[in-house]
């Protein structure tokens, strides 16, 4: 059952006539978490939302609802905005029907209504700067208008149309407000972008109807590149190194058990529920015994019971000595004496229930062994001793680490000081490690602590750099620098998902291991669905075998035991209700800054491109590949079913095609890529030239010759690119340079030069040379046209049949005059096929 918070006292400011204060915020509209506390709307500072599941794309802060506090009590805006929110929670609400106010059966979600709570309090500290009415009911249609203007100077569109959200979600509700009247929608209806657009500045650049920019190309493809090298190159080396560097702890002599520290009452509970079991059995002392403090056979043995109801872990929950009567330990030892009294709790001597072992948290070792240990690691060459290479402001450069060296000797649970001067036994220590230091037994550590010690990387994949040298793309690693790679790694991994399958930011973080499927025959990937949908229905989303790969890697790297996205170390066991550190989830925009930060500062060395500076955030990877895959055919239907934006009729909605709208960058890129394209076309025809074959016919072939023959001079030139002579990229890329302007077609190729275009003739000045006219191609005359053996059956064919044709008698003579015309230049190609015997 579901645990309501106590009701919290509203006396500072005032009370709602439409709500109790002692009401559940979240109501009967939400699933609630069983245990969870829920908080009551008479709350006036913060509601948790912890009773209800959270978003794993969400941080517990932001899962939360704070309410400004009024400084005057005669101000309502804590009130106000405490009624608007919980109508938004509970749409249902009796006494929403009550005043006629009719919602969406489904609650507003938190990140709304966070977000609404801050564009409402901006509404109102701006009306009271403009000595506005207090009651936003009464304000005219401008004032409204005014405020987004006002607020324009420093918010984008896609900021005014939240704006205009909030104001029309408190305006629903006006009839549940304390102290506002309800009012008409100050815009008549008229759509929030269209408003915000018209307010914002530069809103012609904006009427798509979709803010979202794309990541220009520059950008894309690098941090693309990037991601899958180190999912596919450097992630695999950097988890097998992990999970190396766990398996080589050094083993304790006994499991360790983790303190829980507990207060004062939490002892208190734990003692009376361990009362309370019929199975407890209270040691007693045996026989007497005398002393200082004398004990009497039959008196409880109070470190066997402490151990007892602590599982070894304290020895004193009812104190010694003096503390045996303090206000803790005595009300302890009364209780139990009750207990005893009352027969509630049976008793045994110590000899039969024997005595309890004391299981200290940490581990300590007799001097002998830790002595035996120590020569053992100090004997073996390849144990270097941690050195400071440079002083701090603790020790001078030269000293030893001794906690590092205590921790790679010992493990991490044993405290033995092994800097200690008092004792024989610690200055014998000190001399063997000394000693070894001498030898030259040392690694000089730059750092304080052991997680600044490198180690090895034997194995790790091969990389060329940039300055043609290749190698292993990392030789040594510490701790630290292994968090940030693995912090790399599943940045990398994030990238690539979201940016190869479209999902929202808040699809990916709700993927649960094991969650790649098979969907309609294809492989999928299933989550949860988030916006818009109050159930969190799993949903399925087609992928590409290397993004299953990411997943995979994603997994392995995860610690959580349902998500693949958490926090890169797991959280540090902690005692019964208390907080751990660590969840499942990330800041994905915070990864995203640091992954293209970091790959631009190592790029060099691991052989990547640089990443060309952007603004770049999770909703904008779907933007890009839609526009990427809005060239497709039917592209608006399969995007309309990735994008989940699929409605109960259709496949899509008005949103799918302002997603896949082209922007400036990418109609420059996709022109690259046709010209590339070209290139690549050209490398067979490289390939037979320079084996000397004449490859072209036509006015343009000598043009077209001359420049395979300077590519081919360039690569003999260069005895780099003479080795490559089979890299086909690579001939693609001279081809590139060589024919910038070169059009791939059916009947020619164009190595477009708009001054000895044919089909520019007659053209107005202002309309020369931005492209070739397919139209008006005249392949057989243009000094731009190229005609190869691949053409040939075209022309052939035609020739054949303009002499056909011309056999007719009854041909009329224009038409005649016209076809033999044709011919003439059409045997212009043919005639060269002809000499050639169809071979050029």
């Amino acid at each position: 059952m579901t645990t309501p918070a106590p009701a919290a006292a509203a006396a500072a400011g005032a009370a709602s006539e439409y709500f109790a204060d002692d009401e559940p915020v979240f109501g009967t509209s939400h699933e609630l978490i069983e245990g969870r506390r829920v908080p009551l709307f008479g709350e006036r500072k913060v509601w948790p939302a912890a009773c209800i599941r959270r978003p794993s794309n969400r941080p517990v802060t932001e899962h939360t609802m704070m309410f400004p506090l009024e400084e005057a009590g005669i101000d309502l805006t804590n009130l106000r905005l405490r009624e608007m929110v919980f109508a938004q929670l509970n749409p249902t609400h009796k006494a929403l029907r009550d005043r006629a106010v009719f919602l969406p059966a489904e609650p507003a979600e938190i990140s709304t209504l966070r977000q609404t709570i801050w564009n409402i309090v901006d509404v109102i500290t701006w009306g009271t700067e403009q000595n506005l009415p207090n009651d936003l009911g009464r304000w005219d249609p401008q004032d409204w208008q005014d405020f987004l203007d006002h607020e324009s100077a420093d918010t984008t569109a896609a900021g005014l149309r939240h704006c205009i959200h909030a104001i029309r979600r408190m305006r629903k509700v006006a009839a549940v407000l304390t102290g506002i009247t309800p009012f008409d929608d100050p815009w008549n209806g008229k759509a929030a972008t269209h408003i915000a657009n018209e307010t914002a500045e530069n809103a012609e650049e904006r009427r798509d109807g979709l803010a979202t920019p794309s990541i220009p190309p520059a950008t894309w493809w690098p941090l693309l590149k990037a991601a899958w090298t180190y999912i596919h190159l450097f992630a695999p080396d950097l988890l097998d190194l992990r999970d190396r560097l766990a398996e080589d702890e050094p083993t304790q002599p006994e499991p360790k058990s983790k303190v829980n520290f507990r207060s004062g009452e939490e002892i208190d509970e734990l003692i009376d529920t361990w009362l309370a079991r019929s199975d407890s059995v209270v040691p007693v002392h045996a026989r007497d015994r005398r002393g200082k403090a004398p004990i009497r056979k039959g008196d409880p043995n109070w470190t066997s019971l402490s151990l007892s109801i602590t599982g070894g872990m304290n020895l004193h929950l009812f104190g010694t000595g003096k503390r045996a009567h303090d206000r803790y330990s005595g009300p302890r030892r009364e209780k139990v004496l009750a207990a005893i009294a009352n027969g509630t709790v049976a008793v045994a001597s110590t000899d039969t229930v024997g005595r309890q072992t004391y299981t200290p948290g940490v581990v300590f070792r007799r001097p002998e062994e830790v002595d035996e240990k120590l020569r053992q690691w100090l004997a073996d060459p390849d144990n270097l001793v941690p050195v400071r290479s440079k002083a701090d402001r603790n020790s001078p450069a030269g000293t030893v680490l001794f906690e590092t060296l205590r921790r790679e000797v010992l493990g991490e649970d044993d405290r033995t000081d092994l800097n200690g001067r008092t004792s024989k036994a610690s200055q014998r220590r000190r001399q063997w490690i000394e000693e070894a230091v001498a030898r030259g037994q040392v690694e000089m550590i730059d750092g304080s602590g052991y997680r600044a010690r490198r180690h090895p990387c034997p194995g790790f994949a091969e990389v060329t750099r940039a300055d043609g040298t290749t190698g292993a793309w990392r030789t040594g690693i510490t701790l630290e620098e292994l968090d940030a790679e693995l912090r790399m790694v599943r940045a990398a991994c994030y990238v690539f998902i979201v940016a190869m399958s479209a999902m929202r930011d808040s699809e990916i973080q709700e993927i649960e291991r094991d969650a790649i499927a098979t969907f309609f025959g294809s492989p999928a990937v299933t989550s949860r669905k988030v916006k818009n949908d109050a159930a969190r229905s799993h949903q399925h989303w087609w992928i590409i075998e290397p993004v299953a790969q990411a997943i995979v890697i994603a997994e392995r790297l995860s610690w959580h035991p349902t998500h693949i996205f958490a926090s890169i170390t797991p959280p540090k066991e902690a005692a019964e209700g208390k907080r751990r550190h660590g969840r499942r989830g990330i800041n994905a925009a915070s990864d995203l800054d640091y992954f293209i930060e970091r790959i631009n500062s190592t790029c060099g060395d691991l052989g990547l491109q640089a990443i060309a500076p952007a603004h770049v955030r999770p909703h904008m990877f779907r933007k890009t590949m839609s526009l990427i895959a809005g060239r497709e055919p039917d592209a608006e239907i399969a995007l309309g079913l990735q994008l989940k934006h699929a409605a109960r009729r259709a496949v899509s909605n008005r949103s799918t095609p302002a997603y896949g709208q082209m922007d400036a960058s990418w109609a420059t890129e996709f022109d690259r890529e046709l010209e590339f394209a070209a290139a690549r076309k050209l490398v067979s025809l490289l390939k037979d030239r320079h084996r000397g074959e004449t490859i072209a016919v036509g006015a343009g072939a000598a043009r077209l010759h001359a420049g395979l023959d300077r590519v081919l001079a360039t690569i003999e030139a260069d005895p780099q690119l003479r080795a490559q002579l089979a890299d086909e990229t690579m001939m693609a890329t001279l081809l590139h340079s060589q024919f910038p302007e070169l059009h791939w077609g059916t009947l020619n190729h164009c190595l477009f030069d708009a001054p000895q275009a044919e089909c520019q003739e007659g053209l107005p000045d202002a309309q020369r040379g931005q492209g070739p006219l397919l139209g008006a191609c005249q392949p057989a005359k243009c000094r731009n046209s190229a005609i190869t053996r691949a053409h040939a059956p075209i022309w052939l064919a035609e020739e054949k049949d303009l002499v056909t044709t011309l056999g007719e008698k009854r041909l009329a003579p224009p038409r005649r005059e016209s076809l033999e015309l044709r011919l003439t230049d059409v045997r212009l190609i043919t005639r060269t096929f002809k000499e050639n015997g169809g071979d050029l």
